[in-house]
């Protein structure tokens, strides 16, 4: 306490960065740290009135009006009283279609030191916007970024309404990383030391070695697909998430063409606030944890074969009381007693390691994002943007419908590849129907 006090002398309005921030910060050369989210609507949306929710939601979270700075022995906040509008919101006009320029403004990064951690840009076509909303993976994961986008709506919403974001309320807690450990008896937290990878690195072998430009690429696989296919996961006790890890691996498998019997591995997350207490961190955080998954024998047989083996590793790692804080205790407690220079050596070899990675978000439902009585047709979801070796694919569902996306240093060979194993992983989807009847037809029955 007192050596925060006598930081807070030196730097005024300051708070040295707690063990989760600066987990992230680690790898800051090797992604952009920011979280991005993109909504379309029927219509065009407030500028004005945007801009007012942006600044109700940052001006209202310490955080979010903060910047992050880092010297070689550790790392610490600086809070602004200073920011302007432009530090958090921008608008541009187009007409040509709006996704674009909101594609343009979705691979821009927050940088840590920047004012605020949290932009947003709202692109105005003739009869169609695009609310684009980019926010420091410092502050949140995917969780806290779908909440703050819910009170940025409901921000806006009670201004159109009243004129005023008078009684918004957003959390403001502790950030603290170690919120998930309170809940934890002693065995457990023993337990959650011992890191737990499975050592299986399965790496995207992009097509150009050299660094391309900043990029995204996405697709939307329509509810129409994702439905049946939901229901065909939920007869076998399988997740959604389940599904997209089953077709990823299949579509990772035909796109490079994979030896039989070679061993793979995609790295899921899961929220780790299920530890906190009452399901819930006390401020914005990144709670999020590995969830990895293998197939030691690689891909074969049908994709019900696939499922099954996926769905049996995510159920078994969620009925663990320790899931997703396997090695965390020791990361986070690295991060607050070690030099960040020693931090950041190491950060660039763990790196360098790492398979490839699906994230899913979840559904959002787009009934809770209406504005201005117009209801989003569509949405993007996506995580860092990945410097190779890097690749993630990032999931979110909107209203059925799910989007997949990939945002990273792209050329355009390496774009065109992963634009195919997307349309790999829709088809595995698509085609669930056909697994179905080959199986049928291989043991001999038929309807």
């Amino acid at each position: 306490m007192k050596d925060l006090e006598k930081r807070k002398t030196v730097i005024p309005q300051g708070e040295i960065a707690g063990a989760g921030e600066k987990v992230q910060y680690l790898v800051h050369e090797m992604n952009d740290n920011t979280v991005r989210i993109a909504l379309r609507y029927p219509g065009r949306l407030s500028a004005e009135i945007l801009a007012q929710a942006a600044e109700a939601v940052v001006s209202r979270v310490d955080v979010l009006h903060a910047s992050f700075r880092s010297t070689p022995l550790d790392a610490y906040w600086i809070y602004n009283e200073d920011f302007s509008a432009g530090d958090f919101f921008a608008l541009q006009e187009t007409a040509e279609n709006p996704m674009i320029l909101a594609e343009q403004a979705l691979v821009q990064p927050v940088a840590p030191d920047a004012k605020t951690q949290l932009h947003c840009t709202l692109v105005q076509g003739a009869a169609e916007s695009v609310l684009v909303l980019n926010i420091s993976h410092l502050c949140v994961d995917g969780g806290d970024g779908k909440y703050l986008l819910g009170k940025l709506v409901e921000a806006y919403n009670r201004i159109a309404r009243t004129g005023t974001a008078d009684g918004l309320e957003i959390k403001n807690g502790s950030r603290s990383a170690f919120q998930v450990y309170k809940e934890l008896d002693h065995r457990e937290l023993l337990a959650a030391i011992k890191p737990d990878m499975s050592g299986v690195k399965t790496e995207f072998c992009f097509p150009e070695e050299e660094p391309g430009r900043p990029n995204i690429v996405w697709k939307c696989i329509p509810a129409a697909i994702v439905r049946p296919a939901a229901g065909y996961g939920k007869e076998r006790n399988a997740t959604v998430n389940d599904l997209l890890l089953a077709a990823c691996y299949r579509a990772y498998a035909k796109l490079f063409d994979s030896a039989p019997g070679e061993a793979l591995s995609i790295m899921s997350m899961m929220d780790l606030r299920r530890h906190c207490k009452d399901g819930e961190c006390e401020g914005l955080c990144n709670m999020s944890g590995s969830l990895p998954t293998v197939l030691e024998h690689g891909v074969s047989g049908s994709f019900a074969d696939t499922l099954e083996e996926v769905a049996a590793q995510t159920r078994s790692a969620k009925e663990n009381p320790i899931a997703g804080l396997s090695g965390m205790p020791l990361i986070h407690t690295a991060a607050k007693t070690t030099p960040l220079w020693v931090l950041l050596k190491v950060a660039h070899k763990v790196y360098g390691s790492m398979s490839i990675g699906l994230t899913n978000m979840g559904n959002i439902p787009c009934d809770a994002l209406v504005m201005d009585g117009m209801h989003p047709t569509g949405g993007i979801f996506g995580g860092p943007l990945k410097k190779k070796p890097g690749m993630q694919i990032s999931a979110a569902g909107f209203d059925g419908a799910v989007t997949l996306c990939c945002v990273g240093e792209y050329g355009d060979e390496d774009a065109k590849l992963i634009q195919r194993m997307l349309d790999l992983i829709e088809q595995e989807l698509r085609d669930i129907g056909v697994h179905e009847d080959e199986m049928a037809e291989a043991s001999g029955h038929h309807e």
